[in-house]
């Protein structure tokens, strides 16, 4: 078989298809950029229809719609390849805008209270009198841009206007920043010997087994991230009070010699005690705090970089003491001291 080349670029190189590819909502289309790149990469075809879930001939008739007409002819949907959809366009909106916001109990389909691909064939024959196998449905909600996802807590109580209103007001701050600035997220964790487990492989019917000794130590790590360079300043403490926060407040400063802080902070209440009004009164040139809005835990960055260290060096280990804790959390701080660009990718932060 004749390996894919790209005979014409049309002046893209692959890390601009991958800019390109993040633009790019519709997740059918976006695959399609995902093709190019990865012949372009070197990849056969095969390997791209492997890596994708497709056939390798739609892999094929990408690249051939790229040679001749680029990313324009590439992503115009009036060239679609490949076999007919089951769903019609409109009759795929509607099963993604349910599977997003409503049950299967709320739709009158038993008791459960999660889509799966178990569930949804039913549903299709049901409603459209489409017979679909679960590896097809599993297939197709991929091409409509879901995944199988555990959900996550948000706080019912906040306030989404002030919410908006805080990220377009962040989004200014960062465009008329000057060189003599930096915005630091900040926050305080707690790394317990008791964390809840994590989802692993293990042998078929039996579980993974981690140790306890059914006591609760914990180490206090209050810390800042640095939403533009991804750098990190943090610190242990004994107690999660007042006086070390207030202790990694001047270890900033110190980082930070020179410049102006600006630091994003959620309301906890040791964040506006009277000791720290006292002290932001004599500091008041080179630092200055930003409130989140109450209830809005998901608009503070660094609240990422602690799920983060949890779930790499704290799940499913065994902690026998307060310093096996220390030891895990200073491998993850020494780990992102020197992967800057990976810190920014898991706040989202990157360019």
């Amino acid at each position: 078989m004749k390996r894919l080349k790209i005979t014409d670029d049309h002046g893209f190189t692959a890390r601009k298809l991958r800019k390109e590819e993040r633009k790019i909502k519709d997740a059918s289309l976006r695959q399609r950029v995902t093709a190019v790149r990865l012949i372009m990469e070197g990849y056969l075809g095969k390997e791209v229809a492997e890596m994708l879930n497709l056939h390798r001939q739609s892999v094929s008739t990408y690249v051939q719609l790229f040679n001749e007409g680029g990313l324009e002819k590439l992503l115009d949907k009036k060239t679609p390849p490949g076999k007919s959809p089951y769903l019609t366009e409109e009759q795929q909106k509607k099963l993604k805008h349910m599977i997003l916001h409503s049950t299967p109990f709320e739709q009158g389909l038993g008791m459960a209270t999660s889509w799966d691909t178990r569930i949804i064939p039913s549903y299709l024959q049901n409603q459209y009198g489409i017979s679909m196998t679960r590896v097809g449905v599993n297939k197709m909600l991929h091409r409509l841009g879901l995944s199988y996802t555990r959900p996550t807590y948000t706080l019912a109580k906040g306030d989404e206007q002030k919410q908006r209103a805080f990220v377009q007001e962040m989004e200014m701050i960062k465009k008329l920043m000057t060189g003599d600035m930096v915005v630091l997220y900040a926050d305080e964790t707690h790394i317990r010997s008791y964390q809840a487990l994590r989802a692993t492989w293990a042998e078929v019917g039996k579980q993974k087994q981690i140790p306890t000794y059914g006591h609760h130590a914990s180490v206090t790590l209050f810390g800042a991230v640095n939403v533009l360079d991804g750098k990190v300043v943090v610190q242990q403490a004994s107690a999660c009070n007042t006086g070390s926060f207030l202790e990694v407040v001047q270890r900033i400063l110190q980082t930070y010699q020179g410049k102006y802080v600006l630091l994003v902070l959620d309301n906890a209440r040791i964040h506006h005690a009277k000791q720290v009004q006292e002290f932001l009164r004599k500091h008041e040139e080179p630092i200055m705090f930003f409130f989140l809005p109450p209830y809005s835990p998901h608009l503070n960055a660094i609240e990422r970089l602690w799920k983060w260290l949890k779930e790499s060096v704290i799940a499913n280990r065994f902690h026998k003491d307060l310093h096996a804790i220390e030891q895990s959390g200073n491998s993850f701080l020494e780990y992102i001291d020197n992967h800057c660009e990976e810190v920014l990718q898991r706040l989202g932060c990157a360019a």
